[in-house]
């Protein structure tokens, strides 16, 4: 989430060479199959002398991947906030850095909750395809089991369940924030 955060304010406020590479990065990341970048991660880089762990793997490449997505979210939400804040933090003697710090971003961190507490919800999900790097986790299991097992339906049904009792309290805390910040409110010039 802040990878995302930090690279959306580096493509609308940082210096030309910055926003160009990170324009790139953002396009090439959301442009190419998350399994191909685990893929990457997981056996190029061990060609070049970089060796990694699955595990470690797995949150590397959904940093990278989910962190090119968020930046969007991020960005949005600081294109939502009125210029007229900006102008006024500055005429106030605010330097650019303080008025993004204590003004612009937290108003677009309030307006994204709901975006980026979805994208987190999915994030959680994508975790099973990390499987295809050898990191087990809850779909990985479902497949093993069901493979020896003729219980497929009754596993996949239990697998599901398992998701959503474990996604569903995330989102109604995330209700309860959005209600107890006001998101959704407009914000004033």
């Amino acid at each position: 989430i802040l990878i995302g955060l930090l690279v959306a304010v580096g493509r609308l406020y940082g210096p030309r060479p910055a926003r160009w590479a990170l324009t790139t990065y953002v396009e090439f990341i959301r442009g190419t199959p998350m399994m191909l970048q685990l893929y990457f991660i997981f056996f190029f880089l061990p060609e070049v002398g970089v060796n990694i762990d699955p595990f470690t793997t797995a949150i590397l490449g959904l940093a990278i991947n989910y962190s090119a997505y968020e930046s969007e979210i991020y960005r949005a939400g600081l294109q939502s906030v009125p210029p007229g804040q900006m102008e006024a933090a500055l005429s106030l003697g605010m330097s650019r850095t303080q008025a993004l710090r204590r003004v612009i971003v937290p108003q677009a961190v309030r307006m994204v909750i709901p975006p980026v507490v979805s994208d987190f919800i999915a994030l959680f999900k994508d975790t099973s395809v990390c499987s295809v790097v050898t990191v087990v986790e809850l779909t990985k299991r479902f497949t093993v089991l069901s493979q020896s097992t003729q219980a497929t339906v009754e596993l996949m049904a239990m697998t599901a369940v398992l998701y959503l009792l474990m996604s569903y309290p995330l989102s109604v805390a995330a209700r309860h924030v959005e209600k107890r910040l006001g998101v959704g409110q407009h914000l004033s010039a």
